[in-house]
C-alpha cells in the first residue's frame, strides 16, 4: 500500500485536470467541422421526436445527441459550442481515471500517472475536440468501471452504488452500441475479482447482484433493441468483403499510441517502444502482488474484450474503424499507470530499488514525449486536418454568381454543407440521408435531377461541383462527365483537404443525358466475361468506354484491368495510358450488376498524352486481363484476338 498521504497529491491532480481542460479546449474551433460533426449539428437541432427517429435509422443511439441538443439550447451552435461537451467529457475522463486507479491500486502515484496519461493521450484529445460521442462514451465507460471496482472490493457497499452502475451502464449503451462489449469485459473481470480475492461468503451475493444489474440494464435498453438489430441487418454504409484482421489490429495499435495524428511509417517504428513499455508494465503488475495482479486483471479485460468482440463482429459485418474500440483505451492507460506506478513486492525485487525507478522514469518519459509529439501533429500539422468544409465555403462565396448552383457529391454530405452554407441549396447526388455504397451514380440517376435543376426557366447556366466521398458514390466520374457534356469546365478548380471543387459553365439542360451516351457502338466480348459496348469521345479530349458484363456470364471476383495504347491517324504511336480497372478503382468488376452498362472515363492526358490535346483523328488498341492472374494473360475476343483495334476516332475540342 502506498503510504504517501493522498492529500499531498491533490494539488498535482488539480493541475493535471486544468492541463486536460486546457488541451481539450486549445484551438477547439481551429478546424472545420467534418461530415460526422455536421450530422451532430443537424440532428441535435431537431426536435426530440425527429432526433430519436433519425438515430433509430443511424448507426448510433440517441443519448449523445440529447446532450448536445440540451447544451446547444444554452450555448448556441457554433463549432466551439458543439465541441465543448466532448472537451468536458475528456476532462472528466482524466479525473475518473485517477479515481479508478486510486481505487484499484490504492496508490496516489498510480492515480497521478493515470491522470497524466489520460490528459496527454492524443486519442483522448482528438475525440475530446470532435463533436461526436466517443469522449462521452469513454467517460461513461470509466465511470462504470470505477463503480464496478468499488462494488467488487466493498463488503457492504452503499445502496446507491448498484443503481448508479445500472444508470451509467445504460447511459453507455444508449451512447454507443459497442459499450455492450466493454460491459461484458468488465463483468468478467468483476466475477474473477470476486471469486479470486473475495471471501466465499460474499461471492454468491455479489454474483447475483451483478446478474440483477445486467438484467436491469437489458430491460432499460429493450426499447432500443429493435433499432440495434435493424442496423445489424440493414447497414449499407460499408463495402462487403473480408476483414483484414492484421490491418485492423495495426490501426488499433497506432490509434492507441499515436492517436490520429502520427504518420503510419513513423507510428510503426514507435510501436516498438510502446510494446516494450507495455511488456514492462505487465511484468511489473504481475510482480506487484495481489494488488498488481488485480490491476492487471481489469486492465487486460478492459483492453481486450471490446477489441476482440468488435473484430469478431467485423468478420461478419466488415465495417471497422479504430474509433469503434476507443472504449478499450482506458484499459491500456490503466495498465501503463499501474505497471509504472506500483512498487514490486519486496519478495519479487532482486535488484537495487534505484534501477527499477530509473527504468520506470524512462518509460514514463517515453510515453509523455510520444504523446506530445502526436498532439503537436494534431494541433499544428496541416497533414492531419479534418475535411475543410468551412474553407471551401469561404472560397466559394465571393465567386459563385446568381446564375450558378452547387452540385454536391456525395449528397449525404448535406448536413455539414447546410451548416456552413444554408443559403446555398445544392443539387444532392444521390439524395440520401446516410451513405449507401450500393447507391452508385449512373446516367439514369443523375440525368433527371440535373435537367430539372438547370432547366431553362431557372436561368442557371453554371455549376460548382463539390466532391466528397465521390470515390464511393461516383467511382466512375459520371457527374463531371454530365457537366462536361452539358457545358465546359472553366478551369477554376480548387483543392481542399478531403474535398475537391470544380467549376462548369455554359450548361444546357437538354445536353444532360439519362442513359449511357454510347456514340459509337461496338460488340466485342473478352473471355466470355465482359463486353465492350462502345465508346464516345468528349469535346474536351476525354474518352468514354462503355462496358457490360457479358450476357450469361456469372458474377466473378476477377480483377479485370485494361491496357490502352493510342496512335495518330497515320499509325504513329502516341501514348500509353496507365493500366487500370475497367471502370473506377472502387467499382471493380465483381460489383457490376447484370445488364448494367458501366462507364470508364479516360482523361485526355492519359490516352492522348496531353492535357491540351489537338483536334484530329486518333485510334487506340485495347487489351483486357485479370490482374489477379500471375501470368496476366490477355483475355481473347470472340475471333481469338488478344486485343481490339479502333481507328478513325474524330476528336473535337470546344
Amino acid at each position: 500500500m502506498d503510504t504517501v498521504p493522498y492529500k499531498a497529491h491533490r494539488l498535482p491532480l488539480v493541475a493535471l485536470l486544468l492541463l486536460a481542460f486546457f488541451l481539450a479546449t486549445f484551438r477547439l474551433d481551429g478546424q472545420s467541422l467534418w461530415y460526422d460533426e455536421g450530422v451532430t449539428a443537424q440532428v441535435a437541432q431537431q426536435g426530440i421526436a425527429e432526433l430519436t427517429r433519425w438515430t433509430a435509422g443511424d448507426i448510433q443511439p440517441p443519448l449523445y445527441y440529447y446532450v448536445v441538443a440540451a447544451f446547444g439550447q444554452l450555448a448556441g451552435w457554433s463549432e466551439w459550442a458543439l465541441r465543448l461537451p466532448s472537451a468536458w467529457f475528456a476532462t472528466v475522463t482524466t479525473a475518473l481515471m485517477a479515481a479508478l486507479a486510486l481505487r484499484l491500486a490504492n496508490s496516489a502515484r498510480v492515480a497521478l500517472l493515470a491522470a497524466l496519461f489520460t490528459a496527454l493521450h492524443p486519442l483522448v484529445l482528438y475525440y475530446g475536440q470532435e463533436a461526436r460521442m466517443y469522449a462521452q462514451l469513454t467517460a461513461l465507460a470509466v465511470l462504470a468501471g470505477y463503480l464496478l471496482v468499488r462494488l467488487a472490493g466493498s463488503d457492504n457497499p452503499p445502496r446507491w452504488l448498484w443503481p448508479a452502475f445500472v444508470a451509467t451502464a445504460t447511459a453507455a449503451v444508449y451512447t454507443h452500441y459497442f459499450a455492450l462489449f466493454l460491459l461484458l469485459g468488465l463483468a468478467t473481470a468483476y466475477l474473477f475479482d470476486v471469486w479470486r480475492w473475495q471471501p466465499a461468503s460474499l461471492r454468491r451475493r455479489k454474483s447475483v447482484s451483478l446478474l440483477t444489474a445486467g438484467l436491469a440494464v437489458l430491460l432499460l435498453y429493450t426499447p432500443w433493441l429493435a433499432a440495434l438489430f435493424g442496423q445489424l441487418r440493414g447497414d449499407r454504409s460499408y463495402w462487403t468483403g473480408a476483414l483484414k484482421v492484421q490491418e485492423a489490429l495495426l490501426d488499433v495499435a497506432l490509434a492507441f499510441t499515436g492517436g490520429e495524428s502520427v504518420l503510419e511509417r513513423i507510428g510503426v517504428w514507435l510501436l516498438v517502444g510502446y510494446a516494450l513499455v507495455t511488456l514492462l508494465a505487465i511484468v511489473r503488475l504481475w510482480r506487484g502482488g495481489e494488488t498488481g495482479r488485480r490491476v492487471l486483471l481489469y486492465a487486460a479485460l478492459w483492453l481486450l474484450a471490446p477489441v476482440i468482440a468488435v473484430l469478431l463482429l467485423a468478420v461478419a459485418v466488415p465495417k471497422f474503424n479504430a474509433r469503434y474500440v476507443m472504449v478499450a483505451l482506458p484499459g491500456l492507460l490503466l495498465l501503463w499507470a499501474g505497471g509504472l506506478g506500483i512498487t514490486p513486492t519486496a519478495r519479487a525485487v532482486s535488484k537495487p530499488a534505484a534501477r527499477p525507478a530509473v527504468v520506470d522514469t524512462a518509460a514514463i518519459l517515453f510515453l509523455v514525449v510520444g504523446f506530445a509529439y502526436a498532439t503537436s501533429g494534431w494541433f499544428f500539422n496541416p497533414a492531419f486536418s479534418k475535411d475543410q468544409w468551412r474553407q471551401l465555403v469561404d472560397f466559394l462565396r465571393p465567386r459563385i454568381t446568381e446564375t450558378e448552383k452547387v452540385v454536391l457529391v456525395s449528397g449525404h454530405a448535406w448536413p455539414v454543407w447546410n451548416y456552413y452554407a444554408p443559403d446555398l441549396d445544392p443539387v444532392r447526388l444521390p439524395e440520401l440521408e446516410i451513405l449507401d455504397v450500393d447507391a452508385v451514380l449512373d446516367f439514369e440517376v443523375t440525368g433527371p435531377p440535373l435537367q430539372q435543376a438547370f432547366a431553362d426557366e431557372t436561368g442557371l447556366r453554371g455549376a460548382w461541383l463539390v466532391n466528397w466521398q465521390d470515390e464511393v458514390v461516383d467511382p466512375n466520374g459520371i457527374v463531371p462527365v454530365q457537366l462536361e457534356l452539358s457545358g465546359r469546365e472553366k478551369g477554376q478548380s480548387a483543392e481542399f483537404f478531403g474535398l475537391g471543387l470544380r467549376r462548369f459553365t455554359g450548361l444546357r439542360p437538354y445536353r444532360f443525358v439519362d442513359a449511357p451516351p454510347v456514340e459509337f457502338p461496338l460488340d466485342v466480348t473478352f473471355g466470355d466475361m465482359v463486353k465492350l459496348v462502345g465508346y464516345k469521345p468528349v469535346n474536351n479530349g476525354d474518352l468514354l468506354l462503355f462496358w457490360q458484363r457479358a450476357p450469361g456470364a456469372a458474377a466473378s471476383d476477377a480483377d479485370l484491368h485494361f491496357a490502352l495504347s493510342s496512335f495518330t491517324n497515320d499509325g504513329a504511336p502516341l501514348a500509353v495510358a496507365p493500366d487500370r480497372r475497367l471502370a473506377g478503382y472502387t467499382y471493380p468488376f465483381a460489383r457490376w450488376q447484370p445488364g448494367e452498362i458501366v462507364t470508364a472515363h479516360i482523361k485526355a492526358v492519359d490516352w492522348l498524352g496531353s492535357a491540351e490535346p489537338q483536334p484530329g483523328q486518333y485510334g487506340f488498341t485495347l487489351r483486357v486481363y485479370d490482374a489477379g492472374d500471375p501470368a496476366a494473360t490477355p483475355l481473347t475476343t470472340g475471333d481469338g484476338n488478344q486485343e481490339v483495334r479502333v481507328e478513325a476516332i474524330d476528336v473535337t475540342i470546344d
